[in-house]
């Protein structure tokens, strides 16, 4: 390696990693050893000088986090006595990073350990709490349904995590990046040059806990009697009931209160009907531990409390908040809808794209709710369309014809969840024309705002256009 990209390495392993030098450790052929310059003056504090040697595989070092923060996680994935098994769980891992919590895949960092497993690095822009950084690793390895005692979290103060691109001592291997599809070695040392830090609110937005102001505010909204009051308006409120819904039960207990209050304004804004939202909110409220709950709390309690704080938020119009924002949509994103198939299917991809912009990449729809969208009557027609929707391209099914266990057994047959979709088009360029959407805004209005008629004329038949686009 040049003197000057080892350098530039250096300072990107720096940059990137370290948050504490007087404390580290060095692994040896047995295990590791930790050397704490706190406590031992004569500790060397880890300079550049060390990690280079680590570079060159002379040694082997590795970092804790900054005490009350982490300026990167590493979920590190070891199944010492199956390689295979390891890969298999990295791969998952990788996979719910990106469609569960729309982490990019070029913000993904994947190590090979040197051994049998992998180290998953995600780097921040800036620190966030360990606190914060350790609930987010519950949350993916939970929806990944990963073991924790396999997929663990690093690095904590007092458990570190191995730099990249050294020598394992015991296996002598080369701890190199690896690409994040297939796992194969990059065998360079510039992987990291290029590397930056990811947005940290990403993490962030990902946590769901409920702050006491936020629970008081929900509990306000239940009990109030100002019918002018139309919105739970928290700016992170779409966020938390996906959160909910990903891990299909309360997230911590003594929630359920709140939770029902978010639930109930989610399914006002995303058009349920009042005895969808009842067996949405029951389905999440039968999945949970009994230990979520207040000694005493019984099904029958949160059937009568679901169905009250239902009927009070669909009468009174409570939504989560942003049902009146404009969203801005660009012009390829138009150009994919217009080339899906009929009118109805084009309605109804406009409608998912509307609805991703305002929940997610991954969004929750029923088949109630998609009728009411497109002002159609008919089941076969939502079937058809989300069916073509499906085989162009438009959209991907992240969950269709899950049975809800709980609910079944509750009400003696089956019962299933509402499926969830993804958006699969490519993401606008830079570039790229864009208008500011309301909700009132139909798909001719906001196509005519970003196309012209020659434009739509290429995109469009003759006979739709006659029928369906005049204005």
């Amino acid at each position: 390696m040049k003197r000057q990209e080892l350098n530039d390495t250096i300072a990107k392993i720096s940059e990137l990693y370290i948050s504490a030098r007087k404390r580290y450790i060095i692994q040896t052929q047995q295990n590791y050893i930790t050397l704490d310059g706190y406590k031992n003056p004569s500790v060397w504090t880890l300079t550049d000088s060390l990690i280079e040697r680590h570079l060159k595989g002379v040694n082997t070092y590795g970092v804790f986090n900054g005490n009350s923060v982490n300026k990167f996680i590493t979920f590190d994935v070891d199944y010492a006595d199956d390689q295979a098994l390891a890969r298999w769980s990295t791969l998952k891992l990788i996979y719910v990073l990106e469609s569960d919590f729309n982490i990019p895949s070029a913000d993904i960092h994947v190590s090979f350990s040197g051994n049998k497993g992998y180290h998953v690095d995600l780097f921040f822009d800036v620190p966030i709490s360990s606190d914060d950084a350790k609930s987010f690793y519950r949350q993916v390895i939970k929806t990944a349904d990963l073991p924790s005692e396999k997929v663990e979290y690093r690095p904590t103060y007092t458990q570190a995590v191995k730099l990249p691109l050294g020598i394992n001592q015991k296996t002598g291997a080369r701890c190199w990046f690896v690409d994040r599809e297939t796992l194969e070695p990059i065998e360079s040392f510039d992987y990291l040059n290029d590397v930056e830090p990811m947005d940290h609110a990403l993490i962030l937005d990902a946590l769901i806990e409920l702050t006491p102001e936020q629970e008081a505010e929900f509990r306000e909204v239940v009990e109030r009697t100002n019918v002018d009051v139309t919105a739970v308006s928290h700016e992170k409120a779409q966020s938390k009931v996906i959160g909910i819904l990903k891990a299909g039960q309360l997230l911590f207990s003594n929630t359920r209160h709140e939770t029902t209050v978010l639930l109930a304004a989610f399914c006002n804004s995303q058009g349920y009907g009042e005895a969808e939202a009842i067996d949405l909110i029951m389905s999440i409220l039968l999945a949970t531990p009994n230990e979520y709950f207040s000694e005493g709390s019984t099904a029958e309690y949160w059937q009568k409390e679901t169905e009250r704080i239902v009927k009070l938020a669909f009468e009174r119009g409570y939504k989560l908040g942003n049902d009146d924002m404009a969203v801005k949509v660009y012009k390829s994103e138009i150009l994919a809808v217009l080339g899906v198939g009929t009118f109805r299917q084009k309605q109804l991809a406009y409608a998912m794209l509307i609805t991703s912009k305002r929940y997610g990449k991954t969004f929750y729809l029923t088949t109630r709710t998609a009728m009411r969208m497109i002002e159609t009557k008919s089941h076969e027609t939502i079937q058809s369309a989300v069916k073509r929707l499906v085989e162009v391209g438009f959209i991907e099914y992240a969950r269709k014809g899950e049975i809800d266990r709980a609910k079944s057994s509750q009400m003696g047959h089956a019962f299933y969840k509402p499926n969830r979709y993804r958006i699969l088009i490519d993401k606008p360029q830079a570039d790229d024309e864009s208008v500011d959407v309301l909700p009132n805004q139909s798909l001719v209005d906001v196509t005519y705002q970003l196309l012209d008629i020659k434009e739509l004329r290429r995109v469009i038949s003759r006979k739709e256009l006659g029928n369906r686009w005049a204005r």
